[in-house]
């Protein structure tokens, strides 16, 4: 399962005895908002039991468990959950490499028992708290640099998916030849939405961050770009801004 279906389902408005003999789904693939997870729980009263996982581990390393998600799931709706049996994960500032304290976000390490004893390095933002709950924070290789100013990508992303029309959204780097690369957003809206004029939508980003996260441009577009596996293409996203 993940984000992509999970909107599906909302905007099919399936109705929640389709559903009734689930007790819990499993998902991952892509960061669940805390938005979505209240949306979808709140209407059909199925657990999300989100999972974190990445190429380099060959499968999931931090995810919830029924369990886990009686005791903390209202209190961490952003949080993948603990790291699984046989896992260690650790946060490192990535510029000196040193592990930094709870909370803190910098890059997720993690070493994998039948993987070997190695950290393996991802390209991922997380933190971890006093508890020891993964929460992830975008991904590092995406930062956008306007001029010397640091974007994430998702930071802009979790912005524009907060106006009540917008299903999803995508947020990528486009060259630019005085600032080096700067943030251009699509959105895809929910059904019979009620359409947000471009100023609006980057009114509420400039409201909600710094000014160098504003888009320089925001395409409303019927359905954004997905691959097979439904994860959206930056790719074809940044080819909108071209043409």
């Amino acid at each position: 399962m993940q984000p992509a279906i999970l909107r599906m389902l909302l905007q099919a408005d399936l109705p929640p005895e389709d559903l009734a003999s689930l007790e819990g789904l499993s998902g991952g693939s892509g960061p669940l908002e805390p938005e979505l997870r209240a949306e979808f729980e709140g209407r059909y009263g199925i657990p999300l039991l989100w999972a974190y996982g990445a190429t380099e581990f060959a499968g999931s390393v931090c995810s919830w468990t029924p369990e886990l998600y009686r005791r903390y799931g209202a209190d961490k709706p952003d949080s993948v959950g603990r790291p699984l049996p046989g896992v260690r994960v650790r946060i490192v500032d990535p510029d000196t490499a040193t592990e930094v304290p709870a909370g803190t976000v910098g890059v997720l390490e993690a070493a994998v028992a039948v993987i070997g004893p190695d950290w393996v390095r991802t390209t991922d933002l997380a933190s971890v708290d006093e508890d020891g709950f993964v929460t992830l924070h975008g991904r590092g290789d995406g930062a956008i640099n306007r001029g010397g100013f640091k974007i994430l990508p998702e930071t802009v992303r979790r912005v524009l998916i907060s106006h009540p029309s917008v299903l999803d959204a995508c947020v990528v780097g486009v060259p630019d030849a005085r600032l080096g690369a700067v943030p251009f957003a699509a959105v895809e809206l929910r059904r019979d939405a009620v359409t947000p004029s471009e100023t609006e939508l980057k009114d509420l980003v400039r409201t909600e961050l710094p000014s160098h996260h504003v888009p320089v441009a925001v395409a409303v577009v019927d359905a954004l770009p997905r691959n097979a596996a439904l994860k959206v293409r930056p790719a074809d996203v940044a080819a909108m801004y071209r043409r």
